[in-house]
């Protein structure tokens, strides 16, 4: 019944974003043009990579603010490292780097959650500010220009899975860097369907207090979601800054609101130990389209922000709606 249920709120998520879609293509023909539709596709790769690991610590029951100082000090000490050792690598080897040292970083909130028995959400309201202090003023950061930057990830930016030449005599490409969304979110299906690990994931975020009964530990299965999301929210953030081929915090600090927009109206529930694959890449999708096409129209930033932060107010009004409807079933 639960699994019935989660499918027919993706389909109707899916269903939303296809109609999103439609009204900007009615209002905008150039939206569905293959050069917007490439481009927001690789704008979704950051957001749905990053999503998928908050959707994991949601499940579980908790939350975390701290995504992108987990990001950005992650990545920057990948580039560090590989500007000490020389070496250039190929950027998947640096992609695994920084998912490494992404989920070490994470696992100190979420030792730290489940040693004192703290809300997830608290804790990570003061490892964001220490991160960030670490990031800003220990590690001395500042930009890493394009020049100083490993060659193997700036091939990541003009590396095409597929284009597409346009009568303009433009090409539309579609970035390689969808293929480390698709491994992600594959392999994360398969954790939490086909895995014993997956039934701990969501029977900690069920009944925290039943999941030692069924023997299951409630700290390693704690300690290994913090580490897939801090993971993920790392590898989003070297391939992030692979695009933009320059190493500036800045870039990377306000995308949190679109991670956790994602997340939560794609349907993750901390309290009910709720969240999907599917709903979440649907998640990502309407939060992409929507950003996107407001840009390409021309609607001010401060309007773009107000839509993002009603949709996550929406998000956690659908889900209220949602299970108290499964409840009366």
């Amino acid at each position: 019944m639960k699994k019935k249920f989660a499918m027919n709120e993706v389909i109707t998520r899916v269903m939303l974003f296809a109609l999103i879609l439609a009204v900007f293509a009615a209002i905008e023909p150039t939206v569905l043009s293959a050069t917007n539709l490439f481009s927001m596709i690789n704008d979704a790769i950051f957001n749905g990579v990053a999503a998928l690991g908050m959707m994991v610590i949601m499940i579980t029951g908790n939350f975390d603010l701290s995504s992108m100082s987990i990001s950005m000090l992650a990545s920057f000490i990948t580039l560090k490292l590989y500007r000490l050792l020389g070496y250039e690598g190929d950027f998947i080897t640096m992609f695994l780097i920084a998912g490494a040292v992404g989920a070490l970083i994470a696992m100190i909130n979420g030792y730290l959650a489940h040693k004192f028995d703290l809300s997830g959400f608290v804790v990570s309201i003061g490892t964001n500010l220490i991160f960030g202090s670490v990031f800003f003023t220990f590690l001395k950061s500042s930009y890493i220009k394009t020049d100083a930057m490993p060659q193997r990830l700036l091939d990541v930016r003009t590396s095409s899975l597929l284009s597409i030449k346009i009568a303009s005599g433009t090409t539309a490409n579609l970035n390689i860097g969808i293929l480390v969304l698709i491994v992600t979110a594959v392999l994360l299906w398969i954790l939490l369907n086909k895995t014993q690990i997956g039934r701990g994931i969501y029977a900690l975020g069920g009944d925290k207090n039943a999941v030692e009964r069924v023997g299951y530990s409630s700290r390693k299965i704690t300690l290994l979601a913090y580490a897939i999301f801090g993971a993920c929210v790392s590898i989003a953030g070297i391939y992030f800054y692979s695009n933009a081929g320059t190493f500036e915090p800045g870039l990377i600090a306000d995308k949190g609101s679109d991670v956790i927009a994602a997340s939560i109206f794609g349907g993750c529930n901390m309290k009910e130990g709720k969240g999907s694959v599917g709903g979440v890449l649907a998640g990502v999708a309407i939060i992409t389209v929507i950003r996107s096409n407001l840009i390409l129209l021309g609607v001010p930033v401060y309007y773009i922000t107000f839509a993002v932060g009603a949709i996550i107010l929406l998000g956690v009004l659908v889900s209220s709606l949602s299970e108290i409807r499964m409840n009366r079933n």
